[in-house]
């Protein structure tokens, strides 16, 4: 059961991140995200974490290997 939750996670953190980067590149912002985006340098770096901390957490969840029997 940690595996999929796990899978979700990672998958949203990887969604928002490359969501928010890109979207940051046309001038946009998500709303939710207010409270990153009036720190300048640092909003970068945190929006890269989530990108890549999002596919390393998928990545680690895809490759467990707990033998759960």
């Amino acid at each position: 059961m940690k595996q999929p939750i796990l899978s979700i996670v990672g998958f949203s953190m990887f969604a928002i991140g490359i969501l928010s980067v890109i979207l940051s590149l046309v001038g946009l912002k998500f709303t939710f995200l207010n409270f990153i985006y009036n720190h300048g340098v640092i909003t970068i770096i945190i929006q890269l974490i989530m990108l890549f901390g999002g596919m390393i957490v998928l990545y680690v969840a895809r490759t467990s290997n707990d033998n759960d029997e």
